[in-house]
């Protein structure tokens, strides 16, 4: 094990403010195919009864639009990370939930596979962002890491991971969560009574990862909106505009701890009316909704619904309605984009199905009134949620580095505000070794079968097999168009040949140093110091310095303290330079001390972020996780493990 010890050495500080900046909300609801929504006007729906959602139905008619085709992943993990950083899972080696790539200390993320997040590219834009609800990118310390300066996290991320941990407490201090069944109560539901996590909330500035104390009747997705209009009221107050990036359970299923047994079902909700007559978007009403504990360990309901997916598309309707609502009060509505998207088709009907699109085609609605020329209605184009990443880019006036190649997805901005009449030439989709593409003349499913797309059927999985046409103009045209999607798949095609994080360097000794740098340079001992300026062959090596030169590294190479602001703070933070041969093999720990005795990871460093430095070598800004008035760290130093020997991975095909 390598480590540098720091003293505070210089003064820099970094952040990007766009010109007049609309706020920005995206909600990604959870386990919802597009069909379910009545806005799609689909003759089947999963379930026996059709949800009814009046605000959606009428922003999307009246001013706003909604996408006809839509894909995200077939399964959840690998949307979440494709939606986070732009790309497909050649890149970022999210295949399935059973299959996330890794590297020989843990599991490959986000942030490692593309270095520009959802919550690092709005902080760099000048936003105040939060992250609240459903997480599943990856678990405890690296979530902030994704650059959420804020987060609602339910159930809580308690598990250290990552290259670099932090503070998050392993347990929660309130017993009833750490008990397997406590009186009659699951707490694996995350609906009524849930375990809600704070990250940074500003009322509790001692306690950066604080728990709250819940109750029976606690309804978690409205807690999350109460936490929700709380932040943003805050970025208003100062002058920041706020980026909410809210990710709902509904639409997912769950234990039902009011039900004997403890069945999974999507949980019921609190019982909502709408009256259309009664405002601009209509007026919702929320019902004083009650589980009533019985002496004989069962529950009474007042103002519960049965259970069912469509009273979670429901509730998701009332919550929108509520977002409109509060920005109108806000006075924002004119200045706030709106998308509404969810990770992927619908449980017991499509989620991670291959066949035609079932798996990966879900809703995307986009409600903008203040933005003059977007597009109404329906839009017959094809997108994917690695799209969403550059499109909030463009509204954020967050400008990608010049040579930033990660992207797989393309701004649908221009699109959306009629500056062109084409999105992009087709959309990708996988699980596991299964791949998926379409444009809007053909489709290929997961099991490589090609359908006609020319029209969409009217349950929206109806499509024709191109062999089963007849022989014509028609089918010629569209075997023409398959000849053109084939040949791009080959570049995905990566799932039993490149699964996991790229490999380190080759080093044949086993010194961290590697066989190119060792040739390189003529150095063969990692302690060595040839040029004499008290950096080693390791850590010039990790840097990416020369250890013959002695003014490399230079003091901005070398870890330093500086300070980080953005709009929510200012921050005390440590940069370096770091080798991109590396990869994500070699393992860095960032330790902060209060006294210069005990040195600890905790509570220390919640985000990092790398930018290219176009040299083969890229800028690290790792950032202590309380505002700099109330951190208590006052010297950082960094940790360099090397490589471990990586384990063979085991390989679930589905087309073998």
């Amino acid at each position: 094990m390598k480590q540098v010890l720091l003293a505070l050495l210089s003064i820099l500080s970094v952040g990007y403010v766009a010109a007049k900046p609309m706020n920005v909300i995206l909600i990604m609801a959870d386990d919802i195919s597009a069909r379910e929504f009545p806005m799609y006007e689909s003759t089947k729906w999963y379930g026996d009864r059709r949800a009814k959602t009046p605000v959606l139905d009428k922003i999307a008619a009246e001013g706003g639009s909604f996408i006809e085709t839509v894909w995200a992943s077939t399964i959840c993990k690998p949307t979440r990370v494709q939606i986070m950083n732009g790309t497909y899972a050649h890149q970022n080696k999210y295949w399935d939930n059973s299959h996330m790539g890794t590297n020989s200390h843990t599991q490959y993320v986000a942030y490692q596979s593309a270095p520009i997040t959802l919550g690092n590219m709005s902080r760099d834009a000048g936003y105040a962002n939060i992250w609240v609800s459903k997480t599943h990118n990856t678990d405890g310390a690296d979530l902030l890491s994704m650059g959420f300066n804020e987060g609602v996290f339910n159930p809580a991320e308690t598990k250290r991971a990552g290259w670099n941990p932090f503070g998050t407490p392993n347990e929660n201090p309130y017993e009833i969560f750490r008990t397997a069944d406590p009186k009659h109560w699951d707490h694996k539901s995350f609906y009524w009574w849930p375990e809600i996590q704070l990250i940074n909330h500003p009322d509790y500035p001692a306690e950066p990862y604080k728990y709250v104390k819940t109750t029976l009747n606690d309804y978690a997705p409205d807690l999350e909106m109460e936490y929700i209009f709380d932040f943003m009221d805050r970025s208003k107050a100062s002058g920041k505009p706020f980026f909410v990036y809210h990710t709902p359970h509904l639409g997912h299923t769950a234990r039902d701890p009011a039900v004997k047994g403890n069945p999974t079902q999507w949980v019921p909700t609190p019982e909502i009316s709408y009256n259309e007559d009664e405002g601009k978007f209509g007026t919702y009403t929320r019902a004083d909704a009650k589980y009533i504990p019985q002496k004989d360990g069962t529950y009474k309901t007042k103002n519960i619904t049965p259970e069912g997916i469509s009273y979670h598309l429901e509730y998701l309707d009332y919550q929108l309605w509520q977002y409109l609502q509060k920005l109108q009060d806000m006075g924002e509505l004119e200045n706030t984009v709106i998308i509404f998207t969810a990770d992927n088709a619908t449980q017991g009907w499509g989620k991670a199905s291959i066949n035609r699109q079932k798996g990966p085609h879900v809703p995307m609605m986009i409600y903008a009134p203040g933005v003059e020329g977007l597009v109404q209605g329906r839009q017959n184009i094809q997108a994917d949620l690695t799209d969403v990443l550059p499109t909030l880019a463009d509204i954020m006036g967050f400008e990608f580095p010049e040579g930033y190649d990660k992207l797989d997805g393309k701004s649908m901005w221009p699109y959306l505000t009629q500056k062109t009449d084409k999105h992009r030439d087709y959309i990708y989709a996988m699980r596991l070794d299964a791949q998926m593409i379409r444009n809007d003349k053909v489709l290929k499913d997961g099991h490589g079968v090609w359908y006609d797309a020319t029209k969409t059927p009217a349950d929206y999985d109806s499509f024709v097999k191109i062999n089963d046409l007849p022989e014509g103009e028609h089918k010629a045209m569209l075997l023409a168009e398959k000849a053109k999607l084939e040949p791009m798949l080959a570049q995905y095609d990566l799932y039993n040949t490149d699964s996991e994080a790229p490999l380190p360097p080759a080093d044949s000794d086993g010194d961290g140093l590697s066989d190119a740098f060792e040739k390189q340079y003529a150095v063969s001992n990692a302690t060595d110091d040839p040029d004499g300026d008290g950096i080693d062959n390791f850590h010039e090596f990790v840097f990416g310095t020369n250890p013959t030169d002695p003014n490399s590294p230079t003091a901005q190479q070398k870890p330093h303290l500086i300070e980080v602001s953005d709009a929510q703070g200012e921050y005390v933070g440590l940069a370096f330079q770091r080798n991109d041969v590396l990869g994500y093999d070699y393992f860095f720990i960032i330790e902060g001390t209060i006294d210069g005795k005990k040195w600890q990871t905790d509570g220390v460093v919640q985000q990092y972020s790398t930018r290219s430095n176009g040299d083969g070598t890229s800028r690290v800004i790792a950032r202590v996780a309380a505002d700099k008035s109330k951190a208590l760290i006052k010297d950082l130093r960094l940790k360099i493990i090397k490589p471990k020997k990586r384990q063979p991975r085991k390989y679930k095909n589905l087309l073998q």
